[in-house]
């Protein structure tokens, strides 16, 4: 397997970045790294997209792992999954908070 170029990081990236804006997030790409901003500007999360041990190519949530599926933790996402990707970063970055 062939490892992918920078500019083929980047086009993820971007690809992920508008597909987020589709989705009516606040998302910004800064190379590999997507910056996503909850509409209500309590959450943030950074996204980046990198190679891992194997060589494939998967997305990373900010703590360093790997973004899995919403409804089965134990199957990470490739690259190509974007719907299932903005799916979870909406999920983390929707999070209501409570008011006191």
């Amino acid at each position: 397997m062939k490892e992918p170029t920078a500019e083929e990081i980047s086009a993820y990236a971007r690809w992920l970045t508008q597909a987020c804006q589709e989705a009516g997030l606040d998302a910004e790409q800064y190379g590999r790294t997507v910056l996503i901003i909850a509409t209500d500007h309590f959450l943030s999360e950074q996204v980046t997209c990198q190679v891992d041990e194997n060589g494939v190519l998967r997305r990373y949530w900010s703590w360093g792992k790997p973004i899995a599926h919403l409804r089965d933790a134990t199957r990470i996402l490739t690259t190509d999954e974007v719907d299932d990707l903005v799916a979870a970063i909406k999920n983390v970055v929707s999070i209501q908070i409570r008011r006191r």
